[in-house]
């Protein structure tokens, strides 16, 4: 098909080329709207009991760190469900797809292959679509925390000398806007938008061709009189 059959069938099927172009108007009027994602990260560190120096506890041994504790508080707070397992630390939950809630999890230290949570802190985001939700959330997370590593040492019956605490790496997070490149968004989605087209109108023109009317020849012989 040449550019001049192209363009003929674009306006012997208008109706597909202007359900196309409208379709993807209206796309680009989405993509166009979406407002920015707002995202905090900060960790809540698992502290062991304090005291004088010449005390000693269990905690100080390494068979008995902070490690499991933060493990056994992230599935609290998941109710149960597994944290998200990914391979970099560095790895967010907008960049994974999470455009609002809260995410707590054991931060991986390992490899994706070979994992590994040595660490005795949360890793603790939040993603909403004000910086006053995300404020709000990141406080009732750290709350909610506290209140797990509380009712699980009592539980436990932990002594209040030999008790962990929670404490957050910063009272008041800062929240930062993430959003990607409207350009290349708007670029994609009316490039998107005009293969689709292409293909319908390509699909219709291969394997429903328009019926086009035939004239039929005069006979083999025959003769025309006047």
């Amino acid at each position: 098909m040449t550019a001049r059959d192209f363009v003929v069938c674009m306006v012997r099927r208008w109706y597909v080329t202007l359900a196309g172009a409208a379709l993807t108007l209206g796309a680009l009027y989405v993509v166009s709207g979406q407002q920015p994602v707002y995202w905090t990260q900060f960790n809540i560190l698992l502290v062991g009991p304090s005291g004088q120096q010449q005390q000693t506890s269990v905690l100080d041994h390494p068979l008995y760190g902070l490690q499991g504790l933060a493990g056994v508080l992230a599935t609290e707070f998941n109710e149960g469900h597994p944290p998200l397992l990914t391979g970099d630390v560095d790895a967010t939950m907008v960049g994974t797809g999470g455009r609002e809630g809260v995410q707590v999890r054991v931060p991986n230290l390992g490899t994706q292959w070979r994992p590994a949570f040595p660490a005795n802190y949360l890793d603790v985001q939040v993603a909403g679509s004000t910086a006053g939700d995300v404020s709000m959330a990141a406080a009732a997370a750290t709350q909610e925390v506290e209140h797990l590593l509380h009712i699980r040492q009592n539980d436990l019956g932990v002594p209040w000398a030999l008790r962990a605490r929670a404490v957050p790496s910063s009272a008041d997070p800062s929240v930062y806007p993430v959003q990607g490149s409207r350009s290349r968004a708007l670029a994609s989605t009316l490039a998107a938008g005009g293969a689709l087209t292409v293909a319908v109108l390509y699909w219709l023109e291969r394997w429903h061709p328009r019926r086009r009317r035939t004239t039929s020849a005069p006979a083999q012989g025959a003769t025309w009189t006047p």
